[in-house]
């Protein structure tokens, strides 16, 4: 079964549902929706999971904010907290989280430790730090970013992602232009979200579910050092590079990831 499930209730997310079995919830990154995972997520359910993936406030198929300070990282994480323990699944679950979905992830593995069993972060954002310096500056700066926001026509962001100057991004068609309109549709207050991540640092140790680390060793967003750096911190992690992709190994170099996430599945069921 698959369907749209829509709320006017504020503290509800629209989401997606996919099947029956162990629960698997997928957080997407910034400016993007459920539909980064249109490549896991049939595999997932194929292999007899039941998938569930949430448009986070201010994205997708969600009503944009009404605010006007923006909207901040406790924002996120309280919406999408809300709606996760509303689920009240029957038995751990598994996250796995896109850069702000890592974070988000990684949140509430540390604040809910005995319901999730497994973490997947793909290229996670947790610290600042993590930026490059343009990124920083922005999350710093984010109100000239939050006009363009507005007004970026949809073919000009399109156009962007066609442009691969460093030869690392590979999406299809259908991806790009779906990116460009998760962005176009994103609600402005979006831009202020990365600078109000939290230090984190502190929490890393206090989440015990098995997790995988699975990244893109060209990413220019989000420092690649970064990664293994996590695993490092993290008491049951596992890292695993994809070679010759950025930022979204989901999307460019999908078929080698869904092969890492479902083998790691199958690890844990056996354990």
């Amino acid at each position: 079964m698959t369907k749209l499930i829509k709320s006017k209730d504020k503290n509800r997310i629209n989401h997606t549902y996919h099947s029956e079995g162990p629960p698997i919830v997928l957080v997407h990154g910034f400016a993007a929706s459920h539909f980064d995972w249109v490549y896991l997520k049939p595999e997932l359910v194929q292999h007899g999971y039941q998938v569930l993936s949430p448009d986070l406030i201010g994205h997708g198929s969600n009503e944009p904010s009404i605010q006007t300070i923006g909207l901040s990282f406790e924002d996120i994480f309280d919406h999408f907290s809300g709606w996760l323990n509303a689920q009240e699944f029957h038995q751990g679950m598994t996250l796995i989280g896109h850069s702000l979905g890592g974070m988000v992830s990684l949140n509430y593995a540390a604040q809910y430790p005995s319901l999730v069993r497994n973490l997947i972060l793909i290229n996670p954002y947790y610290s600042k730090k993590q930026l490059n310096r343009f990124l920083r500056y922005v999350s710093g700066n984010p109100g000239p970013y939050q006009k363009v926001l507005q007004v970026a026509p949809k073919w000009l962001i399109h156009a962007i992602l066609a442009m691969d100057i460093r030869g690392y991004v590979h999406y299809e068609d259908r991806t790009r232009k779906q990116k460009a309109e998760d962005v176009t549709r994103a609600a402005p207050e979006i831009v202020y979200i990365p600078g109000s991540i939290p230090n984190f640092s502190a929490q890393l140790n206090k989440i015990n579910s098995q997790t995988c680390v699975i990244w893109g060793t060209k990413d220019a967003t989000l420092n690649p050092k970064s990664f293994p750096e996590l695993v490092e911190r993290l008491p049951n992690a596992t890292s695993l590079p994809i070679n010759g992709t950025g930022h979204q190994p989901h999307l460019a170099k999908y078929e080698q990831l869904n092969r890492i996430v479902v083998d790691f599945l199958a690890d844990q069921e056996t354990m």
